[in-house]
């Protein structure tokens, strides 16, 4: 299956999910987000990236929605546009905080800005508070992979062994979003 294919086939998926479980603008955004999320786990999967234009266009398309007057957040948010630009500086600060201590300790990078910047427009449609959940299932996932690979291969993880984590963190925003807007229909 091609990139292409296999974005598609999420969007779908995304599309026809939220379009029996949510409103048809909302139900719009889940497959806009899921089309940019795939899209942003085929790339870091396959090259250890997270392009600018990526997260650009993740951002863009939360903001436009915003000043469309669809808050990504959800249909009972009540922000500001100063309070969307401070949920992207805060869930992208997080992630640029850990990778700046990691460095201090280690010595080297062990978080690309790409994932930063993936957090940062990751802000615009979760907000601060949904964060630290994305953050742990992408961990939580990241974790069984490794130890899933860890199993079946030599026994040991190098400590040099790479690992996208935009890879996980991509899916997680989206379900967390995703359960963010079927929560709130439900309240």
């Amino acid at each position: 299956m091609t990139d292409l294919a296999a974005v598609a086939l999420v969007t779908l998926a995304a599309l026809a999910i939220g379009w029996t479980t949510l409103p048809l603008p909302r139900a719009l955004l889940a497959a806009a987000l899921a089309a940019m999320m795939a899209s942003v786990t085929i790339e870091d999967w396959r090259n250890f990236r997270v392009r600018d234009s990526m997260n650009i266009a993740l951002a863009a398309v939360g903001i436009a929605a915003f000043l469309l007057g669809i808050d990504p957040l959800g249909p009972d948010a009540v922000r500001t546009f100063l309070a969307v630009i401070i949920d992207a500086a805060l869930t992208g600060g997080a992630l640029l905080l850990v990778r700046e201590a990691y460095f201090k300790l280690r010595g080297r990078e062990g978080l690309g800005l790409g994932d930063v910047k993936l957090a940062a427009a990751a802000g615009v449609w979760v907000g601060w508070q949904q964060f630290a959940l994305i953050v742990f299932l992408a961990t939580l996932a990241a974790f069984v992979y490794v130890a899933a690979a860890t199993v079946r291969g030599p026994g040991q993880w190098p400590a040099s062994a790479r690992i996208p984590f935009g890879t996980f963190l991509a899916p997680a925003i989206w379900l967390v979003w995703y359960l963010a807007q079927w929560h709130v229909l439900l309240a």
